[in-house]
């Protein structure tokens, strides 16, 4: 409990440090001291003042609801699943928001009804469709095959990805393109304080539901029958998973990107740290997630000023020696 509650509190405190960090890394130079003035008496003629409550600080919470709702999305699907290599990405779920943003992107540039809304509209489109379809190439007489919807994931995932490839390939616009490269690199440079509440909303939620069923994900990560034998409706939970695995992957991926990795690495992370059992775990590897694509972001905006590079890009250099770590340990179950 003492060990939960001071690491909770080290994430937290990383939190603000990170995020005080962020406001202060961008093409006007700041000090800490012009930092505390914006938030705390802020004055909308200061070009500076302005840059920090109006780009950067909608920038940090971006990202971190981005990587909050990705390692909480990763968290799931590996208890779903029942295996240490599953994240969202893996089961094509971001693969479907990038084909549904890339296809607004190319062919609905005439339409100006939802703005800059149309995007993540379709990106959520097809999140949720491609989960769908999952569901039921994965499924069989009515219950899901863990297995079974992993292989059909990757499998459409590659077909998606395909596709994506496609319209690229036969675009003659070269700013469409160029919206299109970036956006399926996932950042944050579209972040708004009109656009926050979406993922926040659906985070929180998810959250709030699954806190009460910590208990329930702990035995099933230990496997479906030996949580069938301890009372838990298996079936029902993973219908009730996957419901909040879509909706919050799409939320996040919709005004982000897609951003690989996430969702992989930090509940391997987290449950090294608290073990399997642990009722902080879901909290934990939210606030973990969060505070590591904020720290993304700002490598990133360091390695490449002022814009940033594409974070993707950056959690990619951690991802995969990961995932080939992960590879080598050989023993993806965790019963």
């Amino acid at each position: 409990m003492r060990k939960s509650l001071v690491l909770l509190l080290v994430v937290v405190l990383l939190l603000v440090f990170g995020f005080f960090l962020g406001l202060k890394v961008g093409s006007i130079e700041t000090s800490y001291r012009l930092i505390w003035e914006a938030l705390t008496q802020y004055n909308s003629e200061d070009a500076a003042h302005y840059s920090i409550v109006h780009l950067r600080l909608p920038r940090l919470l971006l990202a971190f609801l981005t990587g909050a709702s990705l390692a909480f999305a990763g968290y799931l699907m590996q208890a779903l699943v029942n295996n240490a290599l599953a994240d969202p990405y893996l089961m094509g779920t971001a693969s479907g928001a990038s084909l549904g943003a890339s296809f607004s992107l190319f062919f609905l540039t005439d339409l100006t009804v939802m703005g800059l809304y149309l995007p993540p509209f379709f990106a959520l489109v097809g999140s949720f469709a491609v989960t769908l379809v999952v569901v039921l190439l994965g499924s069989r007489r009515r219950q899901l095959i863990p297995s079974q919807m992993l292989l059909v994931g990757v499998a459409l995932s590659s077909l998606l990805t395909a596709l994506v490839s496609l319209i690229m390939f036969l675009s003659d616009s070269e700013s469409q393109l160029k919206s299109v490269v970036f956006w399926s690199m996932g950042g944050f440079e579209k972040a708004d304080w009109t656009n926050l509440g979406y993922p926040a909303t659906a985070l929180l939620a998810g959250l709030v539901i699954f806190q009460f069923l910590q208990k329930h994900l702990s035995v099933l990560l230990l496997g479906a029958e030996r949580a069938e034998t301890l009372g838990v409706e298996v079936g029902k939970l993973r219908w009730v998973m996957l419901l909040a695995i879509s909706v919050v992957t799409g939320f996040a991926v919709a005004f982000s990107g897609p951003v690989g990795f996430v969702g992989l690495m930090i509940p391997h992370v987290t449950r090294a740290l608290l073990g399997i059992t642990n009722r902080f775990n879901l909290v934990f590897c939210a606030l973990a997630g969060g505070l590591f694509l904020v720290l993304c972001d700002i490598l990133s905006r360091l390695l490449y000023p002022p814009a940033g590079m594409p974070v993707g890009i950056v959690t990619s250099f951690f991802g995969v020696p990961f995932f080939v770590y992960l590879l080598r340990r050989k023993n993806y179950r965790f019963s």
